[in-house]
């Protein structure tokens, strides 16, 4: 079964992206003179590039539990790696295809395929580990700097169809002419890079306490995935190469290592099932999940009720969703993952003082959780308790690259508070990670307005709006080429 038009089409964007922005700074690599290294500061604003592109081409999942799950479980290995130069940011893709990538500075991108066919958090876990080793040992890096000499006319027709915008016979095969060339000095990595990153990867995963042996488990399982690939689309197998040969050799690793005295601590989240079923009850077919949890449900797996309950509320039944939360709830007792659907559910539900008492328990059991915290903020806000709302979005709006619902609640809050500047430059923020430019440019202008020159971050909100600007005419323009 090949993969849809639109992904192919989606990758096919990113491909040029990613070699159109290495040419457009080639600049900082190399001069007719001499070769200059890719410093790490440009390495990380070359990130920041790739992934607003990314974020405008692939359907990022921004649901609260699964958003977080996955940028926790990646902090939590992160922490095994030891001082490291990247503020890592983890992402799920809503795409059924078994595959995962890494762009410079520390962006790591699942889809929702590859989580599906792992059987447990220490397979999963060990992919986010290959990629975090790969960027912590700078491989793509060198893969960049590789070709920063080769291949000018390839990048050269990338950019042309790029700004072609795909529309017409011409540009569609100067796009995938170009691609084929440009492809095995960019995004390949060697077999020494391979080798090293299943060394480090292996070694992550054995101090966050997983069994190294989840790692030769998952290479085996996206081997049997091999089938799914596409000529198109740069897999995970054509991007990780020689995987039968690493299989062997991670086997081999696996049985001469010990995983005694683990240096980071358990990473051991526990909620891997649940994540995958409400991967299944928000973005499957809904027939097909009820199906499946029903049947799951009746065996007694608490995955199965917990399936049924993000179904529900999915289906807008909350009061069948409060049931069979209640009904996880009982086998779980504690999980904050847990209440926080459930406390959802009696939020939709329009019981907020039920709502806000299992989210405090949530929070009681662990004051770290993001959507707890966010969702008695909600409630708090909608029963006119503006301030503590506002001390609990506070707390969390570090995380509102991830769920920028947090910036569009505090921009409200302090709207009705009458900080009407902090108000705008929140919602430009809001507006921008969700594509809507004019609306966020209208929001940055009113806040430069009313916080002058004496705001801190003038700047700052200035590039803001310049970037946005730029966005919307790039958008603009696209859209009349096609």
């Amino acid at each position: 079964m090949s993969p849809p038009h639109s992904l192919r089409r989606s990758f096919s964007k990113i491909i040029s992206v990613i070699l159109c922005l290495t040419m457009m700074t080639g600049a900082m690599w190399s001069s007719p003179r001499r070769v200059q290294a890719l410093g790490l500061s440009e390495e990380k604003e070359l990130g920041e590039k790739l992934f607003e592109q990314i974020d405008g081409m692939l359907p990022l999942i921004k649901d609260g539990e699964i958003a977080t799950y996955i940028q926790t479980l990646g902090e939590s290995l992160v922490k095994n790696v030891g001082t490291t130069s990247y503020d890592y940011r983890f992402f799920i893709v809503d795409q059924s295809v078994p595959n995962a990538f890494a762009v410079p500075g520390g962006y790591i991108f699942v889809f929702r395929g590859l989580v599906e066919i792992m059987e447990t958090e220490g397979e999963l876990a060990s992919i986010l580990c290959h990629e975090i080793a790969h960027i912590e040992a700078r491989h793509i890096h060198q893969r960049l700097e590789a070709g920063k000499m080769a291949n000018v006319a390839a990048l050269a027709g990338l950019l042309a169809a790029a700004l072609l915008g795909g529309g017409g016979a011409a540009s569609q095969g100067l796009a995938m002419g170009t691609l084929a060339g440009a492809r095995s000095f960019q995004l390949k990595y060697s077999r020494e890079n391979e080798r090293e990153a299943d060394q480090l990867g292996m070694r992550y995963l054995c101090r966050a306490g997983y069994p190294p042996g989840d790692m030769v488990s998952a290479m085996q399982k996206m081997a049997r995935q091999s089938w799914r690939s596409n000529s198109q689309i740069p897999s995970y197998l054509s991007t990780h190469p020689a995987l039968d040969e690493r299989i062997h050799q991670l086997q081999k690793l696996a049985e001469g290592m010990t995983c005694n005295g683990r240096e980071g601590g358990s990473a051991h989240t526990g909620n891997f099932e649940l994540i995958q079923a409400a991967l299944v009850a928000d973005f499957a077919e809904p027939k097909i999940a009820l199906d499946r949890f029903k049947r799951a449900s009746q065996e007694g797996e608490s995955a199965g009720f917990y399936g049924l309950g993000r179904l529900y509320l999915r289906q807008g039944r909350f009061e069948d969703a409060v049931e069979a939360l209640r009904q996880v709830a009982r086998t779980h007792p504690g999980n904050p993952l847990v209440l926080s659907a459930l406390g959802t559910a009696h939020f939709r539900q329009g019981n907020l003082d039920e709502a806000m008492r299992v989210l405090e328990t949530a929070l009681l059991l662990n004051p770290g959780d993001v959507i707890s915290r966010f969702r008695l903020a909600a409630a708090l806000q909608d029963k006119g308790a503006d301030r503590e709302a506002l001390d609990h979005l506070m707390r969390i709006e570090e995380h509102a690259l991830v769920y920028p619902e947090i910036d569009h609640r505090l921009g409200v809050i302090l709207g009705r508070m009458g900080r009407l500047g902090e108000a705008h430059h929140r919602l430009g923020r809001y507006h921008e990670r969700q594509h809507e430019w004019k609306l966020s440019v209208f929001h940055y202008k009113k806040a430069k307005a009313l916080l002058g020159s004496g705001f801190a971050r003038e700047d700052e909100l200035q590039e803001s709006i310049e970037r946005v600007e730029d966005k919307a005419k790039r958008e603009l323009w696209q859209s009349r080429r096609r």
